[in-house]
């Protein structure tokens, strides 16, 4: 394919996912995209927490483990908070680096019962970040209990820790491509194909082509049917120069802004080489 066939389509998108039909560019190229989402595109979580009063019956361990799985809006930390790189030695209270979230929550002794304290209950700065799902429980207190932790968040990425990664989701695959027969389909090739209903359609009435799946779908039941129940009505091949890649957000950032972020860094990262490169020709001369 020419430059000029290369393309992106979004497919479909909501609040919480994005796919997207990648057409003309290689394999490696969408596939870099997608493993720098996982990896490298930086988001917000909790990294210390210091736990001043906690007469609890959660471990100190346990409610810093759960606070550092909080997802953590991401989308002004990334405008106004500096890369994991430049705050390798920072301080905690460097603002720039760092931003505070306080946990204080206690229970009268002599209330009635207790209750759950949910992450909604955390204080934090609102111009930095807010708690994308508040209603996330951390931990329950019974009358005379409390909790007293501050804790400092960071941007990180994900192949530091976990995290630090922005999808829950993140695929790719070709476009597959199937090849019918309706005439040539029995009842158990029909019975076969239940779950790829748009397929199974075409042969019960009778059609004859082929048709491209341009969505994110899982073909492993249609490739046993094509090699089974459906082998004379069936044939599933996939288009080399057109990929599905399809993203789904933690919530921590949205996901057309993490596909942009692992964008941006790719085209930094191929900059580079070519800037050394460069370097290492003119030291050859």
């Amino acid at each position: 394919m020419g430059s000029r066939d290369k393309r992106v389509i979004v497919n479909r998108k909501d609040d919480s996912s994005i796919e997207l039909i990648v057409e003309g560019y290689p394999y490696v190229f969408t596939n870099a995209i997608r493993r720098l989402t996982l990896s490298d595109v930086p988001t917000l979580a909790i990294d210390y927490i210091y736990v001043y009063d906690n007469s609890s019956s959660v471990f100190d361990e346990i409610l810093a483990h759960r606070l550092g799985l909080l997802v953590l809006d991401s989308t002004y930390a990334l405008e106004k908070m500096k890369s994991p790189e430049e705050c390798k030695n920072a301080d905690e209270e460097d603002e720039s680096c760092y931003t505070k979230i306080i946990l204080d929550v206690g229970i009268d002794e002599n209330a009635s019962e207790g209750r759950y304290v949910n992450a909604g209950e955390l204080s934090v700065d609102e111009k930095v970040t807010r708690i994308v799902y508040p209603e996330t429980p951390l931990l329950y207190l019974i009358p005379g209990q409390r909790v007293h932790a501050v804790a400092y968040a960071r941007l990180g990425r994900g192949r530091e820790h976990a995290k630090w990664s922005p999808v829950a989701v993140a695929v790719m695959q070709y476009v597959p491509i199937v090849r019918y027969d309706g005439s040539r389909a029995s009842e158990e090739c029909l019975k076969c194909l239940e779950a790829y209903p748009e397929v199974r359609e075409k042969l019960e009435k009778g059609e004859k082509g082929e048709m491209e799946i341009a969505h994110h779908i899982n073909t492993s039941g249609l490739l046993y049917c094509s090699e089974t129940e459906c082998k004379e009505a069936l044939e599933l091949t996939y288009n080399q120069d057109k990929q599905i890649l399809y993203i789904e957000s933690t919530g921590s950032l949205s996901p057309e802004r993490i596909v942009l972020e692992s964008a941006r860094i790719l085209e930094a990262r191929a900059k580079g080489l070519i800037e050394a490169l460069k370097e290492l020709e003119v030291e050859e001369k």
